[in-house]
């Protein structure tokens, strides 16, 4: 059987760190709102064993495109500032080092990581370890509207160029034939930080997120690379207990980390081991698992202790 997990959320007005469970695999969205963010999201993973599961995630994974998924994150939402598209990235950070923990073939992954995603910017020796990308060129679905249409249908239809040629000050943009192309085209003509920063986005704009791919195994926890790759790597052997966090947040300046809430974060979510097998196992090999809801609490004691101060002082 393959581990427990569990997918945490932004709640509560706060975009970092996600500490609120949400369900995985139903039809019927969970609300995510914080203080950049304003909608809804889905989580669908094939094979999901874990906390909240709502189903076999059928109403995702038999949409035309998604049959050879594993997984699907799609958001859809405001955003509550305006936003230009070569400020906005997307990905997976980390609050711990992993370097230790890197698995043999991790340089045939980074390269893999490039050859799909051109885009991307990555620093996974650091201190804190990152992958980020401008979220509108990453996304695998992409919508943009100025109407609310389609907002409980857990999936994103790309309509992104039609969207750019109506609103944004640009003849370039490109043509496509089917959704195929849109898609493939969007993601090319994105590639150039200059067509990024043509597209300001305002606080009443609809924007539809999906991110999905099949390459990640949740029965075994292993990635597969294909050909030319053609790599697999068991991910569980390699765990050092942290979550794996995306986050879809500002673009970080270029001598500060990404990591860790200093740049606004406007949503994030989080995948958990939460196996007690799994576990055990990496805590008699000496490791510690990890959890942002352990950061939460923490949070909420030194809150507790420094108001605890002030009462005192008051008393003094």
């Amino acid at each position: 059987m393959s581990p427990k997990l569990r997918v945490l959320i932004s709640s509560n007005g706060v975009g970092y760190p996600p500490t609120t469970p949400c369900s995985v695999n139903s039809p019927n969205p969970t609300k995510i709102e914080t203080d950049g963010f304003s909608g809804n999201i889905w989580i669908f993973i094939k094979g999901y064993n874990g906390d909240l599961n709502q189903g076999d995630g059928k109403e995702y994974f038999e949409v035309k495109g998604r049959e050879s998924m594993s997984y699907g994150i799609v958001v859809r939402g405001k955003f509550k500032q305006s936003f230009n598209a070569d400020q906005l990235v997307f990905g997976n950070v980390f609050e711990n080092s992993i370097k230790d923990n890197l698995p043999w073939g991790t340089s045939i992954a980074t390269k893999f990581m490039y050859f799909i995603d051109p885009t991307v910017e990555a620093d996974i020796y650091a201190d804190k370890p990152w992958a980020l990308s401008p979220t509108l060129a990453t996304m695998s679905h992409l919508s943009l509207s100025n109407n609310s249409t389609n907002d409980d249908q857990p999936y994103i239809e790309e309509n992104s160029l039609g969207w750019l040629k109506d609103n944004i000050e640009e003849n370039d943009i490109p043509s496509y034939t089917d959704d195929k192309s849109q898609i493939s085209t969007r993601r090319k003509w994105l590639t150039k930080s200059s067509n990024r920063q043509l597209i300001n986005i305002n606080e009443n704009t609809i924007v539809g997120m999906e991110f999905c791919n099949g390459l990640l195994d949740f029965n075994t926890l292993s990635a597969t690379l294909p050909s030319p790759f053609s790599l697999q790597i068991p991910l569980l052997k390699y765990w050092d207990g942290q979550p794996v966090t995306y986050v879809c947040q500002e673009k970080p300046s270029k001598d500060e980390s990404p990591v860790g809430g200093k740049n606004k974060v406007y949503w994030s979510i989080a995948f958990e081991i939460v196996d007690e097998d799994v576990k055990a196992q990496l805590i008699k090999k000496g490791g510690q698992v990890l959890s942002h809801t352990d950061n939460e609490e923490s949070n909420k004691s030194s809150n507790g202790n420094d108001k605890q101060e002030d009462i005192n002082d008051d008393v003094d």
